[in-house]
């Protein structure tokens, strides 16, 4: 029997009730499935360990984070492709087929992002495909200038609001929600970076890394897979999300950022939360003034 060219790998924490629509679907490709359950509270392992014992459980003893789980589930892998998956993500065979298409294609091409589709049947443009972000387009979002001045230049081309999303393309960052990754590109840049803890920005810094070291990163229209989003954020809730994002934020732009975004974006950063806490409490929302307030200390560590 000839190897299987890709493994799927799903992350997941407390995402049980998403897990049980994702799994089924998957495990139907014939395809070998991994899960990577990061110490849910929820009965994620044990659901998997039961009712699907087809897929490997590899059951964490402690929250890897998205880029930890990544890199623990592919060390369980041996295929050349292996498609990494959000447990919010619904894939058939088909558009799997049509990612490995594209990305065998050209031997130079590390990984191959899908078109993302929501609950209500229509394209997640700002998911689905991005250009690595700016100084610029970090201070529009720090500053809220995106919030009144929705098509400012920085914003619009870091959501790729030039880029026609109906035709297969080079890009820089797809969404890692459903990302299919060469093991020889994963293997060559060291995988993810576990430091973007427990998640956001370890996928853009991935992309850009790969892109860094020659690969190409191919979007492909015509692979659709069904994406809720948002889940991890409500998990957290607002204050957990806010510290973590931004957090991580500081990380990516102190790797890759440019010597002024380096020096920046930590005023930035203090300016943007104390605007935010501002209009909270115009909007008699004091938790939400609170949760903004404890993200500063971050821009002093």
């Amino acid at each position: 029997m000839s190897q299987a060219p890709v493994t799927l790998v799903f992350i997941t924490w407390n995402a049980r009730p998403h897990l049980l629509h994702a799994l089924p679907p998957a495990l139907s490709t014939g395809w070998p499935v991994v899960v990577v359950d990061n110490a849910s509270l929820d009965g994620t392992a044990e659901y998997v360990r039961v009712r699907t014992p087809q897929a490997h459980l590899v059951a964490a003893d402690r929250n890897l984070g998205f880029a930890g789980g990544v890199n623990a589930g592919v060390h369980e892998t041996t295929t050349p492709w292996v498609l990494l998956l959000n447990p919010d993500i619904v894939v058939d065979r088909g558009a799997i087929e049509r990612l490995i298409a594209a990305g065998e294609a050209a031997g130079d091409v590390g990984a191959v992002g899908a078109q993302l589709i929501g609950p209500d049947g229509r394209p997640q443009d700002s998911y689905s495909l991005r250009r690595f972000p700016t100084l610029g387009s970090l201070a529009a979002e720090l500053l809220l200038v995106h919030q009144v001045w929705r098509g400012n230049p920085a914003t619009a081309r870091y959501l790729g609001a030039d880029l026609d999303r109906s035709q297969d393309q080079d890009a820089e960052q797809p969404a890692a929600a459903c990302l299919l990754v060469r093991r020889q590109a994963f293997d060559q840049v060291g995988g993810f970076d576990a430091g973007f803890h427990p998640a956001w920005f370890e996928d853009v810094d991935f992309c850009r890394r790969l892109r860094g070291a020659g690969w190409r990163i191919r979007y492909v229209a015509g692979a659709q897979v069904r994406h809720e989003g948002g889940v991890a954020m409500r998990t957290l809730g607002l204050g957990s999300f806010s510290s973590i994002w931004y957090r991580n934020l500081l990380r990516y732009v102190g790797k890759h950022g440019t010597p002024a975004a380096r020096v920046l974006i930590r005023p930035l950063l203090v300016a943007g939360m104390l605007l935010r806490a501002a209009i909270s409490v115009l909007r008699v929302r004091p938790a939400e003034a609170r949760a903004y307030l404890r993200v500063i200390p971050i821009a002093f560590r």
